[in-house]
């Protein structure tokens, strides 16, 4: 499809829809700039790193709206799991220093969320030589748990000499 076509089809678009085809171009553009993926911005999350230092907790905040919202007008519960696994998945990275992937995700979800903010607090539960165990509550504006999870993260052995200082939290800073 050329540019063109695109701005033409972008034309029958109301105002909601352009606000959304905006907001994931910006997202785009923004993952490729930070070479941070796509959905931490496209949903708008942000890192509390003070915290981690003080107390090893990594808490993520994302903004709940329409573009998180279920038919029903509340928090898609896959969006819970996916907030859930960022933050599980960062304070794995931020432990072992290395970059990982999900091996294994569990969320129980509890009551609806309230508000206009979820946070969700995950914490290292245990950090070996290639796997990291980690667990996760989120709340909503009001301090309700509305979801918790545990998660296993896969982190490669570092090769001597492989560079692999350059970690998620020097892109967070």
């Amino acid at each position: 499809m050329t540019k063109e076509e695109m701005l033409a089809e972008l034309g029958d678009f109301g105002d909601d829809e352009l606000r959304v085809a905006l907001h994931a171009g910006r997202a785009l553009k923004a993952a490729r700039d930070q070479q941070f993926y796509f959905l931490h911005s496209f949903f708008r999350e942000t890192f509390d790193m003070e915290r981690w230092e003080e107390t090893g907790e990594c808490v993520v905040a994302m903004p709940q709206d329409e573009l998180v919202w279920n038919p029903g007008g509340m928090v898609h519960w896959g969006v819970l799991a996916f907030l859930c696994d960022n933050a599980m998945g960062l304070a794995s990275h931020l432990a072992s220093g290395r970059p990982g992937v999900t091996v294994d995700l569990g969320v129980k979800y509890h009551k609806p969320a309230r508000g206009k903010i979820l946070r969700a607090t995950a914490s290292v539960l245990s950090c070996g030589s290639t796997l990291v165990a980690a667990r996760c509550q989120i709340h909503d504006e009001r301090g309700t748990l509305v979801a918790s999870g545990t998660g296993t993260f896969y982190h490669r052995r570092a090769r001597e000499g492989s560079g692999t200082a350059d970690t998620l939290s020097d892109k967070l800073t």
